[in-house]
């Protein structure tokens, strides 16, 4: 009887000293940032809500339709130095390629890796017939969702 209890007390130490802190991924944990997108009026250089039609990744499969709002949160793509996506204001598409640097941060064996991106100055955008007038990086560097990164001037 007492060898009985000595194996269950046995297997509920090793159950314990077994699971480790990192085992589990804590919900509110880092996660890759987003690039934040704002929009500018070319005219009065103030913020302008803007209401986009469809905004399309390239080499991504996803499609956003009806946007509306001062800025948009798009992911980048971490195994590339470079992130495409076709935006569509009053049937009219551009598209912004976005050149960036990949910084992968190691959290822990249940999060994994995230990533970090800095913004490179010849991010650019290929006009079709243009609503697009200007695109202008205000903040760099891609650590969190807070602040915006880039303006679109329209």
């Amino acid at each position: 009887m007492i060898k009985r209890y000595h194996k269950i007390l046995f297997l509920l130490l090793i159950i314990t000293v077994g699971c480790e802190k990192d085992d589990i991924c804590i919900e509110g944990s880092d996660t890759t940032s987003r690039i934040t997108i704002g929009f500018i009026d070319y005219e009065n250089k103030g913020p302008k809500s803007i209401s986009l039609k469809s905004i399309r990744g390239i080499g991504l499969d996803s499609v956003i339709e009806g946007i509306v709002g001062n800025n948009l949160k798009l992911p980048l793509i971490a195994s590339s130095n470079k992130t495409e996506y076709v935006l569509e204001y009053n049937e009219i598409l551009d598209t912004v390629t976005i050149h960036h640097q990949s910084i992968h941060k190691y959290l822990n064996r249940s999060c994994g890796y995230i990533s970090n991106f800095i913004v490179k100055s010849d991010t650019e955008i290929s006009k079709n017939s243009g609503w697009i007038k200007e695109v202008s990086i205000e903040n760099d560097s891609i650590f969190n969702e807070e602040k915006t990164n880039i303006f679109i001037h329209y």
